[in-house]
């Protein structure tokens, strides 16, 4: 059976300008009058969203009552106002996801992103309906959970169980390691995030890389 892949977003596949992320989450807060900005200092990388804006409405004052209509704004805004001019993408990810369409290598998301707000950035970086199936960080602030998630979804789209020792998680943080060692799928950790090499395999990955170019390289060496 061919490797299944599950791809994280910010950081492996794409970045969003944090310019216009924060400009975002900065207006939701100025509408609810939850005004303490230092809610906006903590590090994303790695979370799921669900974790980080629990954490920005204890932050802000606003208690947990204020989550699900922080998270509600936060995707009508992401998905009225993201475009192509405020994403960048990742130097050599799109050579990996065309290798992998041309190859007939099943690739979904593995993501923190909440589940609208991960399918409308990828459709940004002009990836729109490559990735039919995925976990999201929609129900869970551990992202360990997420590729049994993923493994679930790719079930319900292709009537398959596959084991988890088929899946591939790629990602650019250690809580992408963390979930596929969890979830018993192999890691690729690559280096286009805000974490170096040694410091990735510190956590023990299958593999580290500088670069998701030459797909057909890595994969033939995971």
């Amino acid at each position: 059976m061919k490797p299944i892949l599950l791809f994280d977003i910010d950081g492996t596949l794409l970045k969003v300008k944090r310019d216009f992320l924060l400009g975002v989450i900065e207006s939701i807060l100025d509408e609810l009058n939850l005004m303490e900005k230092k809610a906006l200092n903590s590090s994303f990388a790695g979370r799921t969203d669900k974790d980080i804006f629990i954490e920005l409405s204890e932050k802000a004052g606003g208690g947990d009552h204020h989550y699900e209509l922080i998270k509600q704004l936060y995707v009508n805004e992401m998905l009225s106002g993201l475009s192509i001019d405020h994403v960048d993408l990742i130097p050599g990810a799109e050579a990996a996801v065309q290798y992998v369409m041309e190859n007939g290598i099943s690739a979904g998301l593995c993501t923190g992103n909440f589940k609208e707000v991960a399918f409308k950035k990828v459709e940004a970086a002009g990836m729109k309906n490559i990735f039919p199936f995925g976990g999201f960080g929609c129900h869970h602030a551990d992202r360990i959970y997420l590729p049994g998630d993923a493994r679930a979804d790719y079930s319900r789209v292709y009537s398959e169980d596959p084991d988890p020792a088929n899946f591939i998680v790629i990602g650019d943080t250690p809580n992408d390691i963390r979930c596929a060692r969890y979830f018993g799928a192999r890691s690729v950790a690559v280096t286009t995030g805000g974490f170096s090499a040694e410091e990735l395999q510190k956590h023990s990955p299958d593999l580290v890389l500088d670069t998701l170019s030459n797909p057909d390289q890595w994969l033939n060496e995971i």
